[in-house]
Protein backbone atom coordinates (compact mmCIF):
# COMPACT_ATOMS: atom_id res chain seq x y z
CA UNK A 1 0.00 0.00 0.00
CA UNK A 2 1.32 3.38 -0.67
CA UNK A 3 1.32 6.19 1.68
CA UNK A 4 -1.98 8.12 0.47
CA UNK A 5 -3.80 4.28 0.82
CA UNK A 6 -1.98 3.46 4.20
CA UNK A 7 -2.97 6.89 5.54
CA UNK A 8 -6.95 6.88 4.14
CA UNK A 9 -7.34 3.19 5.24
CA UNK A 10 -6.02 4.51 9.05
CA UNK A 11 -8.24 7.32 9.47
CA UNK A 12 -11.29 5.28 8.44
CA UNK A 13 -10.45 2.61 10.73
CA UNK A 14 -9.84 5.06 13.76
CA UNK A 15 -13.15 5.99 13.20
CA UNK A 16 -15.25 2.78 13.51
CA UNK A 17 -12.65 1.93 15.66
CA UNK A 18 -12.58 4.43 18.54
CA UNK A 19 -15.85 4.66 17.86
CA UNK A 20 -16.82 1.36 19.26
CA UNK A 21 -14.37 1.41 21.94
CA UNK A 22 -16.56 5.00 23.06
CA UNK A 23 -19.78 2.98 22.34
CA UNK A 24 -18.90 -0.17 24.48
CA UNK A 25 -17.16 1.65 27.32
CA UNK A 26 -17.89 0.94 30.86
CA UNK A 27 -19.32 4.19 30.79
CA UNK A 28 -21.54 4.04 27.73
CA UNK A 29 -22.76 0.66 27.47
CA UNK A 30 -25.95 0.82 29.26
CA UNK A 31 -26.87 3.83 26.74
CA UNK A 32 -25.64 2.58 23.67
CA UNK A 33 -27.66 -1.56 24.26
CA UNK A 34 -30.51 0.25 25.11
CA UNK A 35 -30.16 2.62 21.49
CA UNK A 36 -29.46 -0.92 19.55
CA UNK A 37 -32.22 -3.11 21.69
CA UNK A 38 -34.81 -0.35 21.20
CA UNK A 39 -33.80 0.15 17.37
CA UNK A 40 -33.45 -3.15 16.23
CA UNK A 41 -36.97 -4.26 18.09
CA UNK A 42 -39.06 -1.75 16.74
CA UNK A 43 -37.86 -2.51 13.00
CA UNK A 44 -38.05 -5.97 13.43
CA UNK A 45 -41.83 -5.84 14.65
CA UNK A 46 -42.87 -2.95 12.53
CA UNK A 47 -41.76 -4.99 9.18
CA UNK A 48 -43.53 -7.95 10.71
CA UNK A 49 -47.14 -5.53 11.32
CA UNK A 50 -46.30 -4.71 7.76
CA UNK A 51 -46.66 -8.19 6.77
CA UNK A 52 -49.36 -9.67 9.49
CA UNK A 53 -51.95 -6.81 9.42
CA UNK A 54 -53.80 -8.55 12.56
CA UNK A 55 -50.64 -8.15 14.42
CA UNK A 56 -51.04 -4.29 16.27
CA UNK A 57 -47.62 -4.45 18.39
CA UNK A 58 -45.29 -2.54 16.01
CA UNK A 59 -46.67 0.45 16.99
CA UNK A 60 -46.40 0.13 20.78
CA UNK A 61 -42.67 -0.52 19.64
CA UNK A 62 -42.51 2.88 18.01
CA UNK A 63 -44.34 4.86 20.82
CA UNK A 64 -41.19 3.47 23.16
CA UNK A 65 -38.62 4.40 20.68
CA UNK A 66 -39.88 7.66 20.27
CA UNK A 67 -40.60 8.59 23.87
CA UNK A 68 -36.56 7.35 24.49
CA UNK A 69 -35.90 9.55 21.49
CA UNK A 70 -37.01 12.57 23.51
CA UNK A 71 -36.05 10.68 26.74
CA UNK A 72 -32.43 10.78 25.47
CA UNK A 73 -32.05 14.00 24.18
CA UNK A 74 -34.09 15.88 27.48
CA UNK A 75 -31.67 14.50 29.88
CA UNK A 76 -28.95 14.24 27.45
CA UNK A 77 -28.98 18.36 27.10
CA UNK A 78 -29.61 19.54 30.26
CA UNK A 79 -28.91 17.01 33.44
CA UNK A 80 -25.95 14.42 32.05
CA UNK A 81 -23.20 16.91 33.75
CA UNK A 82 -25.34 16.09 37.24
CA UNK A 83 -24.29 12.74 38.79
CA UNK A 84 -26.32 9.48 37.71
CA UNK A 85 -28.31 8.84 40.58
CA UNK A 86 -29.69 12.12 40.32
CA UNK A 87 -31.55 11.90 36.99
CA UNK A 88 -31.20 7.84 35.97
CA UNK A 89 -34.86 7.24 37.78
CA UNK A 90 -36.62 10.58 36.27
CA UNK A 91 -35.16 9.74 33.20
CA UNK A 92 -36.73 5.74 33.07
CA UNK A 93 -40.23 6.89 34.42
CA UNK A 94 -39.90 10.04 31.40
CA UNK A 95 -39.16 7.20 29.13
CA UNK A 96 -41.94 4.37 30.33
CA UNK A 97 -44.87 7.63 30.64
CA UNK A 98 -43.92 8.91 27.48
CA UNK A 99 -44.43 5.50 25.61
CA UNK A 100 -47.76 5.41 27.48
CA UNK A 101 -48.83 8.88 26.34
CA UNK A 102 -47.12 8.45 22.63
CA UNK A 103 -49.30 5.38 22.28
CA UNK A 104 -52.67 6.02 23.64
CA UNK A 105 -53.00 9.67 23.02
CA UNK A 106 -54.37 9.21 19.39
CA UNK A 107 -56.85 6.77 20.62
CA UNK A 108 -58.34 8.63 23.73
CA UNK A 109 -58.18 12.75 21.36
CA UNK A 110 -57.78 13.28 18.39
CA UNK A 111 -54.37 14.52 18.44
CA UNK A 112 -51.59 12.29 17.66
CA UNK A 113 -47.85 13.69 18.97
CA UNK A 114 -45.32 10.89 16.86
CA UNK A 115 -45.24 12.83 13.68
CA UNK A 116 -44.04 15.78 15.27
CA UNK A 117 -41.60 14.23 17.46
CA UNK A 118 -40.01 12.05 14.26
CA UNK A 119 -40.38 14.72 12.23
CA UNK A 120 -38.38 17.14 14.09
CA UNK A 121 -35.85 14.92 14.89
CA UNK A 122 -35.59 14.02 11.54
CA UNK A 123 -35.10 17.43 10.33
CA UNK A 124 -32.69 18.06 12.90
CA UNK A 125 -30.63 15.31 12.33
CA UNK A 126 -30.23 16.94 9.05
CA UNK A 127 -29.13 20.07 9.72
CA UNK A 128 -26.43 18.52 12.58
CA UNK A 129 -25.00 16.16 9.74
CA UNK A 130 -24.32 19.28 7.83
CA UNK A 131 -22.31 20.60 10.39
CA UNK A 132 -20.58 17.30 10.60
CA UNK A 133 -19.81 16.90 6.87
CA UNK A 134 -17.74 20.00 7.45
CA UNK A 135 -16.44 18.77 10.27
CA UNK A 136 -15.46 15.25 8.25
CA UNK A 137 -13.91 17.61 5.81
CA UNK A 138 -12.05 19.54 8.45
CA UNK A 139 -10.45 16.41 9.92
CA UNK A 140 -9.94 14.72 6.37
CA UNK A 141 -8.00 17.34 5.23
CA UNK A 142 -6.64 19.05 8.67
CA UNK A 143 -5.33 15.60 9.92
CA UNK A 144 -1.92 15.57 11.20
CA UNK A 145 -1.08 11.43 9.35
CA UNK A 146 -3.66 12.18 6.25
CA UNK A 147 -3.59 15.49 5.62
CA UNK A 148 0.20 16.13 5.66
CA UNK A 149 0.06 13.26 3.15
CA UNK A 150 -2.05 14.84 1.11
CA UNK A 151 -0.01 18.66 1.35
CA UNK A 152 3.66 16.08 1.15
CA UNK A 153 5.92 18.99 -0.62
CA UNK A 154 3.26 21.32 -1.59
CA UNK A 155 4.28 24.73 -0.67
CA UNK A 156 1.73 26.88 1.23
CA UNK A 157 2.42 30.41 -1.16
CA UNK A 158 1.83 27.94 -4.27
CA UNK A 159 -1.46 29.44 -4.53
CA UNK A 160 -3.81 26.67 -5.39
CA UNK A 161 -6.54 24.23 -3.34
CA UNK A 162 -5.80 20.37 -3.83
CA UNK A 163 -7.44 18.94 -6.55
CA UNK A 164 -9.02 21.99 -7.64
CA UNK A 165 -9.40 20.95 -11.46
CA UNK A 166 -11.65 18.31 -9.69
CA UNK A 167 -13.83 20.87 -8.25
CA UNK A 168 -13.93 23.15 -10.69
CA UNK A 169 -15.30 20.01 -13.32
CA UNK A 170 -17.85 19.12 -10.30
CA UNK A 171 -18.98 22.40 -10.26
CA UNK A 172 -19.76 22.63 -13.81
CA UNK A 173 -22.03 19.23 -13.35
CA UNK A 174 -23.69 20.60 -10.25
CA UNK A 175 -24.80 23.74 -12.32
CA UNK A 176 -26.07 21.70 -14.79
CA UNK A 177 -28.34 19.90 -12.40
CA UNK A 178 -29.00 23.41 -10.64
CA UNK A 179 -30.21 24.70 -13.76
CA UNK A 180 -32.47 21.49 -15.25
CA UNK A 181 -33.82 21.73 -11.14
CA UNK A 182 -34.93 25.18 -12.28
CA UNK A 183 -36.60 24.55 -15.48
CA UNK A 184 -38.23 21.33 -13.61
CA UNK A 185 -39.56 23.83 -11.20
CA UNK A 186 -40.73 26.26 -13.44
CA UNK A 187 -43.00 23.60 -15.14
CA UNK A 188 -44.47 21.72 -12.12
CA UNK A 189 -45.13 25.19 -10.34
CA UNK A 190 -42.82 23.86 -7.59
CA UNK A 191 -41.49 27.56 -6.64
CA UNK A 192 -39.69 25.89 -3.42
CA UNK A 193 -37.45 24.10 -5.59
CA UNK A 194 -36.39 27.16 -8.36
CA UNK A 195 -35.60 28.49 -4.92
CA UNK A 196 -33.36 25.80 -3.38
CA UNK A 197 -31.79 25.41 -6.85
CA UNK A 198 -30.94 29.19 -6.87
CA UNK A 199 -29.52 28.51 -3.42
CA UNK A 200 -27.51 25.60 -5.10
CA UNK A 201 -26.31 27.87 -7.97
CA UNK A 202 -24.76 30.33 -5.31
CA UNK A 203 -22.72 27.76 -3.50
CA UNK A 204 -21.74 27.01 -7.09
CA UNK A 205 -20.44 30.75 -7.48
CA UNK A 206 -18.62 30.82 -3.60
CA UNK A 207 -17.11 27.57 -4.80
CA UNK A 208 -15.60 28.95 -7.76
CA UNK A 209 -14.78 32.25 -5.94
CA UNK A 210 -12.78 29.89 -3.79
CA UNK A 211 -11.14 27.70 -7.01
CA UNK A 212 -9.83 30.84 -8.72
CA UNK A 213 -9.49 33.53 -6.23
CA UNK A 214 -9.82 32.58 -2.22
CA UNK A 215 -7.54 29.52 -2.31
CA UNK A 216 -4.14 31.78 -2.97
CA UNK A 217 -4.79 32.95 0.89
CA UNK A 218 -5.03 29.49 2.98
CA UNK A 219 -4.45 26.54 0.77
CA UNK A 220 -5.49 23.97 3.62
CA UNK A 221 -8.50 26.16 4.64
CA UNK A 222 -9.92 26.25 1.42
CA UNK A 223 -9.23 22.74 0.56
CA UNK A 224 -11.44 22.02 3.44
CA UNK A 225 -14.22 24.49 2.48
CA UNK A 226 -14.31 23.53 -1.34
CA UNK A 227 -14.16 19.52 -0.26
CA UNK A 228 -17.34 20.42 2.21
CA UNK A 229 -19.31 21.54 -0.62
CA UNK A 230 -18.28 18.39 -2.87
CA UNK A 231 -19.04 15.63 -0.14
CA UNK A 232 -22.41 17.63 0.81
CA UNK A 233 -23.58 17.85 -3.31
CA UNK A 234 -25.04 14.36 -2.40
CA UNK A 235 -28.47 15.80 -1.52
CA UNK A 236 -28.19 17.86 -4.92
CA UNK A 237 -27.33 14.82 -6.78
CA UNK A 238 -30.54 12.41 -5.18
CA UNK A 239 -32.97 15.61 -5.58
CA UNK A 240 -31.72 15.56 -9.08
CA UNK A 241 -31.86 12.30 -9.62
CA UNK A 242 -35.39 11.22 -8.87
CA UNK A 243 -36.62 14.80 -10.28
CA UNK A 244 -35.46 13.57 -13.50
CA UNK A 245 -37.09 10.01 -12.90
CA UNK A 246 -40.66 11.56 -11.86
CA UNK A 247 -40.36 9.56 -9.06
CA UNK A 248 -41.72 10.90 -5.36
CA UNK A 249 -38.85 12.01 -3.21
CA UNK A 250 -37.13 8.84 -1.37
CA UNK A 251 -34.42 7.97 0.89
CA UNK A 252 -31.90 5.21 -0.65
CA UNK A 253 -29.42 3.08 0.80
CA UNK A 254 -27.00 5.42 0.07
CA UNK A 255 -28.82 7.88 2.75
CA UNK A 256 -28.73 4.95 5.38
CA UNK A 257 -24.92 4.31 4.85
CA UNK A 258 -24.23 7.99 5.09
CA UNK A 259 -26.55 8.31 8.46
CA UNK A 260 -24.54 4.66 9.84
CA UNK A 261 -21.11 6.32 8.94
CA UNK A 262 -21.97 9.47 10.49
CA UNK A 263 -22.77 7.87 13.68
CA UNK A 264 -19.58 6.49 14.37
CA UNK A 265 -17.70 8.99 13.10
CA UNK A 266 -19.88 11.68 15.14
CA UNK A 267 -18.75 9.27 18.30
CA UNK A 268 -15.41 8.64 17.45
CA UNK A 269 -14.64 12.44 16.67
CA UNK A 270 -15.91 13.09 19.89
CA UNK A 271 -14.39 10.31 21.74
CA UNK A 272 -11.13 11.45 21.08
CA UNK A 273 -11.77 14.63 23.30
CA UNK A 274 -13.88 12.95 26.00
CA UNK A 275 -10.96 12.11 28.44
CA UNK A 276 -9.36 15.54 27.85
CA UNK A 277 -12.69 17.02 28.91
CA UNK A 278 -13.26 14.66 31.62
CA UNK A 279 -9.78 15.48 32.73
CA UNK A 280 -11.08 19.24 33.03
CA UNK A 281 -14.26 18.25 34.49
CA UNK A 282 -12.32 16.25 37.39
CA UNK A 283 -9.83 19.01 38.34
CA UNK A 284 -12.56 21.22 38.34
CA UNK A 285 -14.59 19.04 40.62
CA UNK A 286 -11.56 19.40 42.96
CA UNK A 287 -11.52 22.51 42.97
CA UNK A 288 -15.01 23.06 43.89
CA UNK A 289 -14.67 21.34 46.82
CA UNK A 290 -11.95 23.60 48.34
CA UNK A 291 -12.69 26.31 51.01
CA UNK A 292 -12.38 29.07 48.84
CA UNK A 293 -13.84 32.01 47.55
CA UNK A 294 -16.00 32.56 44.30
CA UNK A 295 -13.66 35.12 42.57
CA UNK A 296 -10.59 32.05 42.92
CA UNK A 297 -13.36 29.29 42.18
CA UNK A 298 -13.70 31.15 38.60
CA UNK A 299 -9.63 31.96 38.22
CA UNK A 300 -9.32 28.23 39.28
CA UNK A 301 -11.94 26.85 36.63
CA UNK A 302 -9.73 29.11 33.87
CA UNK A 303 -6.73 27.69 34.39
CA UNK A 304 -8.36 23.70 34.91
CA UNK A 305 -9.41 24.72 31.21
CA UNK A 306 -6.23 25.10 29.79
CA UNK A 307 -6.54 21.24 28.96
CA UNK A 308 -8.42 22.55 25.87
CA UNK A 309 -5.92 22.28 22.55
CA UNK A 310 -5.05 25.45 20.94
CA UNK A 311 -6.99 24.85 17.92
CA UNK A 312 -10.35 23.85 19.68
CA UNK A 313 -11.75 26.93 21.41
CA UNK A 314 -13.67 28.06 18.66
CA UNK A 315 -17.04 29.53 20.19
CA UNK A 316 -19.22 26.50 18.37
CA UNK A 317 -17.15 23.74 20.19
CA UNK A 318 -17.65 24.96 23.72
CA UNK A 319 -21.79 23.71 22.86
CA UNK A 320 -20.49 19.81 23.33
CA UNK A 321 -18.24 20.70 25.95
CA UNK A 322 -20.90 22.79 28.10
CA UNK A 323 -22.93 19.29 27.94
CA UNK A 324 -20.67 16.79 28.57
CA UNK A 325 -19.43 13.81 26.77
CA UNK A 326 -22.43 11.41 27.72
CA UNK A 327 -24.37 14.70 26.69
CA UNK A 328 -23.39 14.70 23.73
CA UNK A 329 -23.46 10.47 23.34
CA UNK A 330 -27.36 10.71 24.27
CA UNK A 331 -28.50 13.89 22.00
CA UNK A 332 -26.96 12.45 19.20
CA UNK A 333 -28.87 8.78 20.01
CA UNK A 334 -32.17 10.50 20.47
CA UNK A 335 -32.02 12.07 17.51
CA UNK A 336 -31.04 8.91 15.62
CA UNK A 337 -33.81 7.10 16.82
CA UNK A 338 -36.11 9.68 15.61
CA UNK A 339 -35.02 9.43 12.57
CA UNK A 340 -35.28 6.10 12.34
CA UNK A 341 -38.90 5.74 12.85
CA UNK A 342 -39.07 8.51 10.05
CA UNK A 343 -37.22 6.21 7.81
CA UNK A 344 -39.13 2.82 9.08
CA UNK A 345 -42.44 4.72 7.46
CA UNK A 346 -40.63 4.46 4.14
CA UNK A 347 -40.98 0.17 4.29
CA UNK A 348 -44.12 0.39 5.73
CA UNK A 349 -47.33 0.80 4.96
CA UNK A 350 -49.00 3.49 7.68
CA UNK A 351 -47.48 6.65 7.20
CA UNK A 352 -47.62 8.53 10.06
CA UNK A 353 -47.93 12.08 8.79
CA UNK A 354 -50.59 11.45 5.93
CA UNK A 355 -52.80 10.67 8.78
CA UNK A 356 -52.55 13.92 10.89
CA UNK A 357 -51.33 16.60 8.83
CA UNK A 358 -52.95 16.02 4.93
CA UNK A 359 -53.40 13.78 2.26
CA UNK A 360 -50.26 15.40 0.45
CA UNK A 361 -48.20 15.74 3.74
CA UNK A 362 -46.66 12.22 3.66
CA UNK A 363 -43.06 10.66 4.38
CA UNK A 364 -42.15 11.29 0.34
CA UNK A 365 -43.39 15.41 0.39
CA UNK A 366 -40.92 15.49 4.30
CA UNK A 367 -38.14 13.92 2.33
CA UNK A 368 -38.05 16.34 0.02
CA UNK A 369 -38.64 19.01 2.01
CA UNK A 370 -35.36 17.81 3.73
CA UNK A 371 -33.53 17.73 0.28
CA UNK A 372 -34.30 21.00 -0.24
CA UNK A 373 -33.60 22.59 2.66
CA UNK A 374 -30.46 21.06 2.91
CA UNK A 375 -29.38 22.55 -0.54
CA UNK A 376 -30.58 26.00 0.86
CA UNK A 377 -28.03 25.24 4.31
CA UNK A 378 -25.28 24.58 2.47
CA UNK A 379 -24.09 28.16 0.77
CA UNK A 380 -25.69 29.49 4.50
CA UNK A 381 -23.40 27.49 6.20
CA UNK A 382 -20.28 28.73 3.55
CA UNK A 383 -21.00 32.07 4.53
CA UNK A 384 -20.82 31.62 7.78
CA UNK A 385 -17.62 29.55 7.76
CA UNK A 386 -16.12 32.64 5.18
CA UNK A 387 -16.79 35.34 7.70
CA UNK A 388 -15.64 32.82 10.95
CA UNK A 389 -12.64 32.45 9.07
CA UNK A 390 -12.60 36.39 8.31
CA UNK A 391 -13.61 37.45 12.07
CA UNK A 392 -12.66 34.97 14.55
CA UNK A 393 -8.81 34.24 15.34
CA UNK A 394 -10.05 30.92 17.16
CA UNK A 395 -11.93 29.70 13.97
CA UNK A 396 -8.80 30.08 11.85
CA UNK A 397 -6.76 27.53 14.35
CA UNK A 398 -9.33 24.97 14.21
CA UNK A 399 -10.12 24.99 10.32
CA UNK A 400 -6.84 25.86 9.04
CA UNK A 401 -5.01 23.22 11.12
CA UNK A 402 -1.02 23.15 10.88
CA UNK A 403 0.38 20.37 8.76
CA UNK A 404 4.08 19.29 8.18
CA UNK A 405 4.58 19.85 4.40
CA UNK A 406 8.56 19.21 4.51
CA UNK A 407 8.59 21.62 1.90
CA UNK A 408 11.99 21.05 1.59
CA UNK A 409 11.11 18.64 -0.96
CA UNK A 410 11.49 19.78 -4.36
CA UNK A 411 8.59 20.27 -6.60
CA UNK A 412 7.14 17.02 -8.13
CA UNK A 413 8.43 17.54 -11.67
CA UNK A 414 11.75 17.98 -10.22
CA UNK A 415 11.18 15.29 -8.15
CA UNK A 416 10.54 12.78 -11.01
CA UNK A 417 13.33 14.10 -13.25
CA UNK A 418 16.10 13.10 -10.03
CA UNK A 419 14.00 10.03 -9.76
CA UNK A 420 14.88 8.84 -13.69
CA UNK A 421 18.61 10.61 -13.15
CA UNK A 422 19.06 7.78 -10.63
CA UNK A 423 17.71 5.10 -12.62
CA UNK A 424 19.41 5.80 -15.65
CA UNK A 425 22.67 6.24 -13.57
CA UNK A 426 23.10 9.63 -14.09
CA UNK A 427 23.14 10.49 -11.01
CA UNK A 428 23.41 8.72 -7.15
CA UNK A 429 21.32 8.40 -4.48
CA UNK A 430 23.60 9.41 -2.21
CA UNK A 431 23.66 12.93 -3.20
CA UNK A 432 19.71 13.38 -2.54
CA UNK A 433 20.01 10.82 0.88
CA UNK A 434 22.07 12.95 2.48
CA UNK A 435 20.28 16.33 1.52
CA UNK A 436 17.55 14.72 3.13
CA UNK A 437 19.36 13.24 6.14
CA UNK A 438 20.81 17.15 6.33
CA UNK A 439 17.27 18.81 6.60
CA UNK A 440 15.93 15.73 8.96
CA UNK A 441 18.93 17.02 11.32
CA UNK A 442 17.95 20.82 11.36
CA UNK A 443 14.19 19.73 12.11
CA UNK A 444 15.19 17.44 14.81
CA UNK A 445 17.74 20.30 16.27
CA UNK A 446 15.15 22.59 16.16
CA UNK A 447 12.43 20.30 17.77
CA UNK A 448 14.64 18.93 21.00
CA UNK A 449 15.70 22.75 21.29
CA UNK A 450 12.09 23.70 22.19
CA UNK A 451 11.77 20.46 24.51
CA UNK A 452 14.85 21.63 26.10
CA UNK A 453 14.55 24.85 26.72
CA UNK A 454 10.76 25.91 26.22
CA UNK A 455 8.98 23.27 27.90
CA UNK A 456 11.15 22.98 30.82
CA UNK A 457 10.71 26.71 31.61
CA UNK A 458 6.99 26.43 31.35
CA UNK A 459 7.08 23.22 33.73
CA UNK A 460 9.36 24.92 36.49
CA UNK A 461 7.14 27.84 36.45
CA UNK A 462 4.08 26.00 36.84
CA UNK A 463 5.81 24.11 39.46
CA UNK A 464 6.82 27.89 41.19
CA UNK A 465 3.59 29.11 40.78
CA UNK A 466 1.46 26.25 42.17
CA UNK A 467 3.55 25.43 45.37
CA UNK A 468 3.33 29.40 46.21
CA UNK A 469 -0.10 28.73 45.61
CA UNK A 470 -0.76 25.93 47.96
CA UNK A 471 1.82 27.23 50.39
CA UNK A 472 -0.21 30.57 50.71
CA UNK A 473 -3.47 28.43 51.28
CA UNK A 474 -2.06 26.62 53.93
CA UNK A 475 -0.83 29.36 55.65
CA UNK A 476 -3.87 31.31 55.38
CA UNK A 477 -6.28 28.48 57.07
CA UNK A 478 -3.71 27.82 59.65
CA UNK A 479 -4.02 31.86 60.38
CA UNK A 480 -7.65 31.14 60.12
CA UNK A 481 -7.92 28.23 62.90
CA UNK A 482 -5.62 30.58 65.14
CA UNK A 483 -8.22 33.54 64.77
CA UNK A 484 -11.28 31.39 66.05
CA UNK A 485 -9.08 29.85 68.72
Amino acid sequence: MSYVEKAIYKYVKNIFTSGLKVLFSKKYIFYTIAFILISVTSTIFYLIEKELTSLNIGGIFISVELSVAVTYLIFGLFFSRYPLKFWVGPAFLVAAGGSVLVYYLPKISTFDISPYIAGICYLVWIIVSVFLTFSLSRNFWGNKVLGSVMFLGKQAEEGTILFSGVVFLLSLVNSAMSGYLIYAGIVQLDYFLVIAAAFAIVAIVIVNVIVFSLGKRDDVFYTILAFFYIFASFTLWKLTIYTIRGSPPNDNWGSILAALFFIFYTVSNYGKKIKKIEKGAVDLTEIQEEDVSKKKKRRRKRKAEVVIEEDEKWALLDIPRAIGPLGVLMSIMGLILGYHVTYLQIFGKTDLFAEIFTADFSVNYLIGLKDKFAIIFIPLMLIFFLLSYTWSENYQKYASPILYRFEMLPPFEELVERIDRIKSGEDSWKNYANMIIKEGVKIGMKSTAQKVFVSPTKKVAGAIGGAYSKTKRGVGRLFRRKKKK
